[in-house]
């Protein structure tokens, strides 16, 4: 999945519409729209609104490890159980997720927002790479 399709799927989860969950992001509807559609990446400050606001279990966002959620009590919020919010249960671990966690064994290490950030910023500088190769190819 994409990081518009996560949002998107998310969004239909929780039964929001564009404009609820564009207010529970902190952004417009049409950039809610922009990040679905994937005109658009989204922001750490969104990123962060998704992991706190949200409940996103930023493992499940970047490399599409169970759970979705944080804890139960988002479970709880949204009225959703967790079989219905466990769309990757059946997707196997992929090399990312197991260089993520750093072993095997899916023990996952403490992570913290810094964590998070910077391995986002290290991925859009792979990104920008690859669409800069894209350009000058041309």
């Amino acid at each position: 999945m994409t990081d518009g399709q996560r949002i998107l799927y998310i969004r239909k989860l929780i039964k929001k519409s564009q404009q609820d969950f564009a207010l529970m992001l902190g952004i417009s509807q049409a950039a809610l729209s922009d990040i679905e559609n994937e005109k658009n990446g989204i922001s750490y400050p969104v990123f962060k609104r998704l992991v706190e606001e949200v409940g996103i279990h930023p493992y499940w966002f970047m490399w599409e490890q169970d759970p979705i959620f944080r804890d139960n009590s988002f479970h709880d919020k949204y009225k959703i159980s967790y079989k219905d919010a466990s769309p990757t249960a059946s997707v196997s671990a992929s090399a990312t997720s197991k260089k993520a966690t750093g072993k095997k064994s899916g023990v996952q290490p403490e992570v913290t927002m810094e964590d998070i950030l910077k391995e986002l910023t290290m991925l859009r500088g792979e990104v920008s790479k690859i669409k800069q190769e894209g350009k000058k190819s041309r």
